[in-house]
């Protein structure tokens, strides 16, 4: 707390009030499955976003991106999304939302700092929202429970900032705990927490550093013809879910749905049942089992999905070869640049050395992040 403290401190001339942080989560298993309400299974990284906070005696609002070196204002009255205010709308729009929630927010200080490389699918700005959402409550003494700080995030980016993101990244940072992993059912907005004993094996994360091949407009383009898919699958009957649906019935509908579809929609249900088996693979410390489940999700999304890029697909194929990685895969999202894979530590220093090849290759210079099955949101100061 006291970097944050003494970067707040230097910025604004007053000690924070508050500091809340949150954790990145990655996506374990679960690709691409929440757009059609499917299981999604993640794990807290350990690597968490700080947020501190301290009210000031007008109506301005100032905030501070210490990480990258940005500093926006507005006013309480003049909350309004401004393309070019980039992580500030975050903050905005979770400011707005408590407002109509009740709290009485006016002028406010806020830093932030973050260990959570970006854009690579760790769910930074998930974690972003959520600790402000609680840091910002604290503050003003208003009552916000985890999961409510999740739905306040998720409001800032999805409906003020105007992002298709889903819930559960931010259920996920709010109620993450250490050494488990957290089964999201985002159909009947349901969760459980799944106790990770890793014995000696490591989560860790490879940062390709790869640029994504596909825009933001490609992937809505997938999710519209999932839900398609969807539509036609249930005969027109309302149905929000691919987890109503199996395999044998997605290869029985060719010619009834377009091809392309029909093949992301084998990927999700294939997805949601392997969802299902790494929570059992895990309950029973089935590294082996759980690995596998990480291989073939990968080739599912490489394949029937098609949204993989050729870095990750150069990682996953290499660490295969290694002794000691049960598995790996795309680490979810749309970034598609990072790969999570479950080894041992020793295999974990070898990966290392084989980045000196793919670096060679593509010349990207990669990173590899150690995970940690960390606690979700939390307050870590509060003055007096």
């Amino acid at each position: 707390m006291s970097d944050i403290a003494s970067l707040h401190s230097a910025e604004y001339g007053a000690k924070p009030e508050v500091v809340a942080s949150a954790p990145g989560v990655v996506n374990l298993m679960g690709a691409h499955t929440e757009a059609t309400d499917g299981f999604v299974l993640f794990v807290a990284t350990g690597r968490r976003v700080s947020v501190a906070v301290s009210r000031r005696d007008d109506n301005s609002m100032r905030f501070y991106a210490s990480d990258l070196g940005e500093r926006k204002r507005t006013s309480s009255s003049a909350l309004r999304f401004k393309k070019e205010d980039r992580f500030a709308n975050l903050a905005k729009g979770v400011i707005s939302r408590l407002q109509t929630l009740g709290a009485t927010i006016r002028g406010i200080n806020v830093t932030v700092t973050s260990e959570i490389p970006s854009g690579i699918g760790l769910a930074s700005s998930q974690a972003l929202g959520v600790a402000l959402a609680c840091s910002v409550a604290q503050l003003h003494e208003f009552e916000l429970e985890p999961t409510e700080a999740a739905q306040v995030a998720h409001y800032a980016e999805h409906s003020f900032a105007g992002l298709d993101v889903g819930l559960a990244g931010f259920l996920a940072t709010a109620l993450a705990q250490e050494s488990t992993a957290m089964f999201v059912d985002t159909h009947r907005i349901d969760w459980e927490h799944i106790h990770i004993s890793l014995n000696g094996c490591q989560i860790i994360g490879v940062n390709t550093h790869a640029p994504s091949p596909f825009s933001l407009e490609e992937t809505m383009r997938r999710y519209e013809d999932c839900e398609l898919c969807l539509h036609l699958l249930s005969d027109n009957h309302h149905t929000r879910s691919l987890q109503d649906f199996s395999v044998d019935e997605l290869y029985s509908s060719i010619g009834k749905v377009p091809e392309h579809a029909r093949r992301y929609c084998l990927h999700i249900v294939g997805e949601n049942d392997r969802v299902l088996s790494s929570i059992d693979a895990l309950k029973r410390r089935d590294h082996l089992r759980f690995g596998k489940l990480m291989l073939e999700s990968h080739d599912s999304i490489r394949d029937l999905y098609e949204a993989s890029s050729p870095e990750v697909d150069w990682v996953v194929k290499h660490a295969q070869s290694i002794p000691g990685v049960y598995g790996a895969r795309l680490a979810g999202g749309t970034t598609r640049s990072c790969a999570v894979v479950l080894a041992t530590s020793e295999a974990t220093d070898a990966i290392g050395e084989q980045l000196h090849e793919y670096e060679r290759i593509f010349g990207f210079h990669p990173a590899v992040v150690t995970f940690r099955a960390d606690e979700g949101v939390r307050i870590d100061y509060r003055e007096g």
